[in-house]
């Protein structure tokens, strides 16, 4: 009982090291043995895939007794598995091992609550919209318009990817894991933003450039305006530049809290780095969810100096939108400059008018089927199953229109009911906390939703790892970040 009554993370290496002399030797050896035998035989992505294998196992074990490590896991997991599915090969799709991660933990969850009677986690108001949203999008198999094979591809980022909320919602039980997590994911963002750098000042390794025109369409997302845009480790530009914007966006917030010198100089370094980054991604939606997020902060938190600095800032950057400088410090040498100016300025921009037009062709369709088509019914899955239909050559780019296509314009209510219902609690609980660090978190946390939920207009802002994960990970936050505040429960 000793190994499963480990309350933190360090407690794995202790079950390790109880174990070596029984099950951990026998299994270096065997496994030595299959993955040199392997890598001969069929490569090196097999021999790796093994690899993979004997750390995941015991790794995956005890993430079901231990659900704070198997978080901490999965979050280090959906940085790089994409980097690691690119080394392996396309072959092999890792994908299916957050799927086995989080049905495995959430199942050591169902019956630690059963055996509990707890359910109070399933009765907050986000924990009831999650409900819904994820019974809706089960009866859409039924959808006489849907491709069946499409719904079992596309149910995953949502029933499935989606429990993570309830994963965290048990694991966050005290404020030193809150913080934790918090920092791991500033963390992993800034050795993403630290390589995305390196990309762009280095160049793309001879590897990468094999895999960026490996394929038409990569290559035209990837390569223009005369240059590859950075992507780090994760899947393209554009969820990296989200990425990048969203977690800027949470550490220049934070330096308005109530935090030590050091800790807010190493925020303001984490944040520049990221920001630089995002501006070398490229990504239209990743500039104006910056702006859109730090607003909705200086209304929420109303202090004088954040509305003082965030006027400035806004003045000066529209001073350089709306000017004729053609350089300015690291992005003299690159077209940053005019692509930052054509989000600020839509209709000079010929991809977005592009979206205007596609969007005002499908309205009709949306209006007269109040259930959509069906999962997976645009885009890559609609190609896939269903090529035949004209909705697979539509594109959707925005995360509403995708919903409003595939799941109707109910499906569109309950979508943005969805949104709403976290930034409601979010900014219900900020005014309940008193504890001023805790308060300073939850208006960082609740600004990047709102950020994210903006940026979901123009682009699918979380539909892939690892921004999907983080966002599930801070509804999680906003809903139990008042049960650790003290002074608020007295």
């Amino acid at each position: 009982m000793d190994l499963i009554n480990q309350r933190n993370i360090g407690g794995f290496w202790d079950f390790l090291r109880k174990a070596k002399s029984y099950v951990i030797w026998p299994l270096l050896v065997l496994g030595s043995v299959v993955i040199a035998y392997g890598t001969v035989k069929f490569g090196v992505g097999f021999g790796i895939l093994i690899l993979l294998a004997f750390i995941g196992v015991p790794v995956l074990i005890y993430s079901i007794i231990n659900l704070r490590f198997g978080v901490i896991t999965l979050m280090i997991i959906s940085f790089f598995l994409l980097r690691i599915n690119r080394i392996v090969g396309s072959d092999y799709s890792l994908g299916i091992l957050l799927d086995v991660f989080l049905v495995v933990m959430v199942i050591g969850l169902i019956i630690k609550k059963v055996q509990r009677k707890d359910f109070s986690w399933a009765k907050s108001p986000v924990s009831v919209i999650v409900w819904i949203w994820i019974i809706y999008n089960i009866l859409e198999f039924f959808n006489p318009l849907a491709s069946k094979q499409a719904w079992v591809f596309v149910i995953r980022s949502v029933a499935i990817l989606l429990i993570f909320y309830f994963i965290i919602l048990e694991a966050i039980n005290e404020r030193k894991f809150l913080k934790l997590l918090l920092h791991v994911w500033i963390a992993l963002s800034v050795i993403a933003g630290i390589y995305g750098l390196f990309q762009e000042f280095h160049g793309l390794l001879p590897s990468e450039k094999e895999w960026v025109m490996a394929d038409e369409f990569r290559f035209k997302l990837i390569f223009n305006w005369g240059r590859y845009r950075i992507f780090s480790f994760l899947n393209d530009p554009t969820v990296y530049g989200i990425l990048m914007s969203f977690s800027g966006l949470f550490c220049i917030t934070l330096l308005t809290g109530p935090f030590n010198f050091m800790y807010k100089l190493i925020m303001a370094i984490c944040g520049g780095i990221m920001l630089l980054a995002m501006v070398y991604a490229g990504t239209r939606t990743a500039f104006a969810m910056l702006p859109a997020g730090f607003a909705f902060y200086s209304l929420l938190t109303f202090q004088k100096k954040t509305i003082a600095f965030g006027l400035l800032v806004g003045l000066i950057g529209a001073g350089i939108i709306f000017s004729d400088i053609r350089s300015l410090g690291p992005l003299m040498s690159t077209n940053s400059l005019t692509r930052i100016r054509s989000t600020f300025r839509p209709s000079e921009d010929p991809s977005f008018q592009v979206r205007e037009r596609s969007q005002e062709m499908i309205k009709p369709f949306i209006q007269s089927h109040p259930i959509g088509a069906g999962l997976g019914s645009v885009g890559i899955w609609g190609k896939r199953f269903n090529p035949n239909s004209e909705l697979a050559e539509f594109a959707p780019d925005s995360g509403y229109v995708r919903i409003a296509v595939e799941l109707g314009w109910i499906g569109l209510f309950l979508y943005c009911a969805f949104f709403a219902t976290i930034l409601i609690v979010g900014v219900h609980n900020y005014y309940l906390i008193n504890d001023p660090e805790l308060k300073a978190y939850m208006a960082s946390i609740v600004a990047v939703v709102y950020a994210i939920a903006v940026g979901n207009y123009p682009q699918q802002a979380i539909i892939q790892v690892p921004n999907i994960l983080i966002f599930y990970a801070l509804m999680a936050m906003i809903v139990k970040m008042k049960d650790l505040d003290v002074s608020t429960l007295k």
